[in-house]
């Protein structure tokens, strides 16, 4: 743990509050990051014994292997896009994308990682400018969806 968070910079990963790295979901995808195609295995996830570790390690190069042996990555169309015309550098949404997938251009304007962005809308909601859309998705959809799932005693 303790050169954990400068390798999680670098990877864009996230840690627990003990500095341990956080894996994508614990039941469902054990050895995923949220980070496609970055794997964890071993003690870097929790101390554990060897045994658990090697069936763990197993797992994370099974994973890695099918990324491996394609010859494209195929990454989702539902992505953020910002405005780089209305985007004034205020950094909300690079602060509170779940998926590290949003930093800062030379010009100090947001910028999208579009292989890492998995089109969760949080940067969208958050941005003060609206200044960020997610592809395929339109405003009036979104609060459509809203409104029939009992959002607009909320809204108005």
């Amino acid at each position: 743990p303790e050169n954990s968070e400068e390798l999680a910079k670098m990877l864009k990963v996230p840690l627990d509050s003990q500095g341990f790295f956080l894996e994508a979901h614990v039941k469902l995808r054990p050895v995923d990051f949220a980070t496609e195609g970055v794997f964890l295995c071993g003690c870097a996830h929790w101390p554990k014994h060897i045994q658990e570790s090697i069936t763990q390690a197993n797992g994370a190069a099974g994973r890695a292997s099918r990324f491996l042996s394609s010859e494209d990555i195929v990454a989702s169309g539902l992505v953020a896009e910002v405005d780089d015309e209305i985007c004034i550098g205020c950094g909300v949404c690079t602060k509170l994308c779940p998926y590290n997938a949003i930093s800062k251009n030379e010009q100090e304007v947001a910028v999208v990682n579009k292989l890492m962005c998995k089109g969760c809308g949080v940067c969208g909601a958050s941005c003060p400018e609206n200044a960020i859309t997610i592809h395929h998705f339109t405003d009036s959809q979104i609060l459509s969806e809203i409104i029939v799932y009992g959002g607009d005693k909320m809204i108005r």
